[in-house]
């Protein structure tokens, strides 16, 4: 028997209450583990299981668009799985906050399980999108890459769009997202046609990750397009994204996200 099947999603979402726009929920939840995993990453888990509840509890069931081949081809990465599920809430709604953190740990059936509680804040994107204004992005060769493999994002955007390239890599630099894009200066000018991340001049290589152990990393790329030019910098917390969308006209903006994997070559 797997840890996975061993893990037991137990869960209490306890009352809510709203303070203006922001929700606060009470969660509860755990992640199993074996001696190949340390206590404080499946603490961590738990953690983000927590917050994807609370997620589900304020925005409701979310289903990702994103190409979530890259987390299922071997069919293990419960790791990557865990982040699209916090993925596919980019545009809808995020967590602002936590507090009145505990933890415990106890032994079951085997293994150790980390039960963590929390209160989370958790903010809701406002406003409808205009329907007509969407895009669509494509990673090639593909979502599953070798370490030291070049790729090219194509973003076709169906209106002319300002697009922002960010990457996201929860695996060493969870709370914030890069803009990809720039270097290459293309959001400084209206896209009326599909574009190509990095162009002929430029390589963008997949690479692991200096400190990283594992076999393989999980990725993730948010494409953001606009109406207008938006102050974007080299990089953003996560939180502090959220808020300026948020501040956006719902209908002036839209998003895709792709995950994809990098696997260390043998």
């Amino acid at each position: 028997m797997t840890i996975r099947s061993l893990a037991v999603v137990l869960f209490f979402l306890a009352s809510s209450q709203s303070s203006g726009a922001d929700t606060i929920v009470d969660v509860t939840d755990e992640y199993a583990f074996g001696p190949e995993m340390s206590q404080n990453e499946a603490c961590d888990k738990a953690v983000v299981k927590a917050k994807n509840r609370a997620l589900r509890r304020v925005v409701g069931e979310k289903i990702t668009n994103s190409q979530i081949e890259s987390c299922t081809d071997d069919g293990s990465d419960f790791n990557c799985t865990l982040f699209e599920d916090t993925f596919s809430f980019l545009d809808s709604g995020y967590i602002t906050d936590t507090s009145e953190f505990s933890q415990t740990v106890r032994t079951e059936a085997g293994a150790s399980v980390c039960t963590v509680s929390f209160k989370a804040t958790v903010g809701k994107i406002s406003g409808v999108p205009d329907p007509e204004f969407r895009v669509t992005t494509e990673v090639m060769p593909g979502v599953l890459l070798r370490d030291g493999e070049e790729l090219q994002v194509v973003v076709s955007p169906t209106k002319p769009s300002y697009v922002y390239l960010l990457g996201w890599y929860p695996e060493f630099k969870k709370d914030s997202l890069v803009l990809l894009s720039k270097q290459h200066k293309f959001h400084d000018k209206l896209a009326r046609d599909k574009v190509t991340f990095p162009d002929e001049r430029h390589k963008l290589v997949a690479t692991m990750p200096p400190d990283s152990v594992s076999a393989s990393v999980s990725e993730f790329l948010v494409v953001l397009i606009a109406k207008s030019k938006i102050a974007l910098g080299a990089e953003i917390s996560r939180k502090d994204f959220f808020a300026l969308i948020n501040d956006l006209p719902r209908r002036d903006w839209a998003m895709n996200r792709v995950s994809y994997k990098i696997v260390r070559k043998d």
